[in-house]
């Protein structure tokens, strides 16, 4: 009997430096490998916009992970991110799961800390 993969968005928000989002996303992928994920892929937004010429779907900072079916990778995975953020990037990560979504900081103050716990609880953890 397999376990199933539990579907886990990461957007990252860096600001409007489209190059530095993606370089920035470029070693968030490297580093993740690193974890004991399912998957980890790129999302890609529809089609692009009226009026642009490109063809291809336009990228956004943002992954599609997949933790094995026990979730105890969850909390691994909050504070990879939360160390990934005060090592490499000034910005934030929005983690969904499901409709359940958190916005994750490098340092997060004392209701944003409660926040991640709370979801962590919500998951299982």
């Amino acid at each position: 009997m397999g376990t199933t993969s539990i579907p886990v968005v990461l957007a990252l928000d860096t600001g409007d430096d489209e190059e530095y989002a993606e370089e920035q996303l470029q070693h968030l992928i490297a580093e993740l490998s690193e974890l004991d994920l399912d998957s980890i892929d790129r999302v890609r937004q529809g089609p692009p916009p009226p009026g642009t010429r490109s063809t291809e779907a336009v990228q956004v900072s943002a992954l599609l992970l997949g933790l094995g079916g026990s979730g105890a990778v969850l909390p691994v995975l909050v504070t990879f991110v939360q160390e990934w953020l005060n090592r490499r990037c000034s910005g934030s990560v929005r983690m969904k799961i499901g409709d359940d979504e958190i916005e994750i900081t490098g340092l997060p103050d004392d209701v944003r800390q409660r926040a991640l716990e709370e979801f962590l609880r919500r998951h299982g953890q």
